[in-house]
C-alpha cells in the first residue's frame, strides 16, 4: 500500500460499518494480515487493490467476514 502506509506501519481499524469504495481496510488472506483499499463491493464481496499499482499485489475479492475493519488512523 506505499506510499500510505508502509511495512512496520500501525493502524487502528472501526468494525462497525461496512466498507464503502476508496476506503482502506485491513483483512486477513490465508493467515496473514493486508492493508489494501476497497475499488468496488458487489454481493457480499469487496475487490480490493493497493495504492502504488506497478508494485501491489493482486488480491482479487475478498468476502465481508475477512475484514477486520476500515483503517482510521496510522500512527
Amino acid at each position: 500500500m506505499e506510499p500510505s502506509y508502509h511495512t512496520g506501519d500501525h493502524v487502528m481499524t472501526f468494525n462497525w460499518i461496512v466498507p464503502k469504495a476508496g476506503d482502506a481496510v485491513v483483512f486477513q488472506k490465508q493467515g496473514t494480515f493486508y492493508i489494501k483499499r476497497v475499488a468496488e463491493s458487489k454481493r457480499g464481496y469487496f475487490f480490493v487493490n493497493g495504492d502504488n499499482k506497478q508494485m501491489s499485489s493482486r488480491m482479487g475479492s475478498i468476502k465481508f467476514s475477512q475484514i477486520v475493519g476500515k483503517v482510521i488512523l496510522k500512527y
